[in-house]
């Protein structure tokens, strides 16, 4: 680009000298300058189109601006995805002991011996004695001591109320059985177990009783038989409810 701009200027003068000496036939001549300007030089010609130089030189970088102010805060961004549970940490160093608490409320009195009332008692025997108190072989259970495994019969410590519970096994020789829960001689509740000879047949009865001190309990055969041995069919249970006055 550069060597063309550069003919242009060495051929400008050239075509234009002609041009300017054919022009001062035709033109008159000029008057003089005054004396402001006498000074001046000669004006120049100009040319028909002006003619741009070529470009000059980059200048120097100018002085770097001032720092800009600080943006705007950006929204907050939203909750990343729940990581997997960590490693169970390894264990803390122990803890001072702490103070001592505060006292508690007194607490209920425990029962006494005398309030401590059970017993249970088994047939490992056949019993077949009509009409008469039944007699059992052994005792599993007395707390207190309040059975008698001679008589039979259980004698109330204190004034309360009482449970008594009683299951038997017919013996297989006879039809039926009777059997009564009894109360200083009077019957409260009763047991039937009928089957044809030949059969077992188990029944039972429960009671709960208020009693008095030294008042008695006991199981009375009516009729029927027994069936005893050691798998221990028929049994007579009774415990303490609650003291009363």
């Amino acid at each position: 680009m550069a060597p063309k701009w550069f003919t242009f200027f060495w051929l400008l003068p050239v075509v234009a000298v002609p041009f300017c000496l054919c022009q001062d036939e035709h033109m008159e001549t000029p008057q003089q300058p005054d004396c402001n300007t006498c000074c001046r030089g000669d004006f120049g010609y100009r040319t028909p189109h002006s003619v741009p130089g070529p470009p000059g030189l980059p200048g120097p970088p100018g002085i770097p601006g001032n720092h800009g102010n600080n943006g705007n805060n950006g929204a907050t961004g939203q909750d990343g995805t729940k990581g997997e549970k960590g490693d169970r940490g390894d264990m803390g160093p122990r803890g001072e002991r702490g103070n001592v608490g505060i006292k508690g409320e007194k607490g209920y009195p425990g029962i006494p011996p005398e309030l401590q009332v059970a017993f249970m008692a088994s047939m490992a025997t056949h019993f077949s004695n009509i009409n008469s108190g039944i007699i059992f072989s052994s005792v599993e259970t007395n707390v207190g001591n309040f059975f008698d495994v001679m008589t039979g019969r259980f004698a109330a410590p204190v004034t309360g109320v009482y449970f008594f519970t009683f299951h038997m096994l017919k013996h297989e020789e006879v039809d039926d059985v009777y059997v009564y829960l009894m109360h200083n001689g009077n019957s409260i509740v009763s047991m039937y177990s009928y089957q044809a000879k030949g059969k077992q047949d188990t029944a039972g009865n429960s009671a709960v009783l208020k009693l008095a001190k030294q008042d008695e309990v006991w199981l009375r055969m009516g009729t029927g038989a027994l069936h005893g041995d050691h798998q221990r069919y028929c049994t007579f249970s009774g415990f303490l409810l609650f003291e009363t006055k």
